[in-house]
């Protein structure tokens, strides 16, 4: 049975337990179905069926001109509001990703909605689902063109972008945690999902270097072992710059992380600042750091860094140069 939720004038089907699914209010039955056969009569209602096949068949240009024409008649009307901050983003292009254009439209449709506390809800819903829905594009975007110089640094400043509209989701809603743990995960993917990609871009050039080299002409084992050379050099020079430039996401992560540790305390939420730091990768960036601000306080982190057996082997081994120097100074 299809209904209109009466409090965020959701369309779906009524579920068993009465309860809208986006705004969780409970359905006033006979109502829902009374405001459903309203909302697809009449030109307005025409428009907005035609939008929704539009969207069924992911042709968003069309349903954001079904939108847009919904508009023109009832400028109040916050479905077409909603469904306009949707399509925007859809129809966006990979580099003018339009989320800045879609909050407001967002915020149009809860300024129209009769019962705005439930509109924020069924918003936040639907931002939720675009975000998780557009952002392998963004991804996908980036493994194609990875190669080319500062892929990564574009890819970190899309994501910042797509990521204001879930930090808006996280603002309507500040009590659901599947909105925070999306921004997390998020987080969490664009700086693992590139690493491992370089990893096996590298892993894949060592391997063709390899059976290059099994070639019984030697002008091939030369090309081979000069592309292998190359090609992990550029991924070794991905790397650092996932490195730097994910300092910036760590910012982002930790506002999520925040969230879901005041939500959910018992859970052990992963930080991707401290486990960088933990890594042999941090723990040599951080002494590049320290070496360049101070030489000294770099030996320091650096001595830090040590584990007690190599203290122990360092001390000895220091002491043997230091002997080793005085011997040869008497013998001279």
């Amino acid at each position: 049975m299809q209904i209109k939720c009466t409090s965020c004038g959701a369309a779906q089907e009524l579920a068993p337990n009465n309860q809208c699914s986006f705004c969780g209010s409970t359905v006033e039955t006979e109502k829902a179905q009374e405001n459903y056969k309203s909302s697809t009569s009449g030109e307005i209602g025409n428009l907005m069926m035609m939008a929704d096949t539009a969207i069924d068949a992911t042709n968003w240009e069309e349903a954001l001109s079904f939108y847009n024409q919904a508009l023109t008649k009832d400028v109040t009307n916050s479905d077409a509001w909603l469904g306009k901050g949707i399509a925007i983003v859809y129809t966006s292009k990979i580099g003018d990703i339009k989320t800045t254009e879609a909050i407001a439209y967002w915020k149009n449709a809860i300024k129209h909605a009769l019962n705005s506390e439930a509109m924020s809800k069924r918003v936040a819903k639907e931002i939720n689902k675009v975000v998780n829905s557009f952002y392998p594009t963004l991804e996908n975007h980036y493994i194609q063109y990875y190669d080319l110089e500062h892929s990564y640094r574009e890819l970190v400043s899309r994501f910042v972008t797509l990521e204001n509209a879930q930090d808006f989701a996280t603002q309507l809603d500040e009590n659901n945690i599947s909105y925070f743990e999306t921004g997390y995960g998020l987080c969490r993917r664009i700086i693992e999902s590139p690493k491992r990609h370089a990893s096996s871009a590298s892993n894949s050039a060592l391997a063709e270097g390899i059976i290059g080299q099994l070639s019984s002409n030697k002008y091939s084992r030369q090309s081979a072992s000069n592309g292998a050379i190359q090609k992990i050099s550029e991924a070794s020079k991905r790397k650092k710059e996932i490195n730097i430039v994910a300092q910036s996401v760590f910012l982002i992560e930790e506002k999520y992380l925040a969230r879901l540790k005041k939500i959910n305390p018992e859970k052990n939420y992963i930080s991707s600042r401290t486990e960088f730091e933990n890594s042999s990768e941090g723990k040599q960036a951080e002494l590049q750091k320290a070496f360049k601000e101070n030489p000294i306080g770099g030996l320091i982190v650096w001595w830090n860094n040590q584990s007690k057996a190599g203290k122990i082997i360092w001390v000895f081994f220091t002491i043997a140069m230091i002997l080793g120097a005085i011997i040869n100074s008497n013998k001279n």
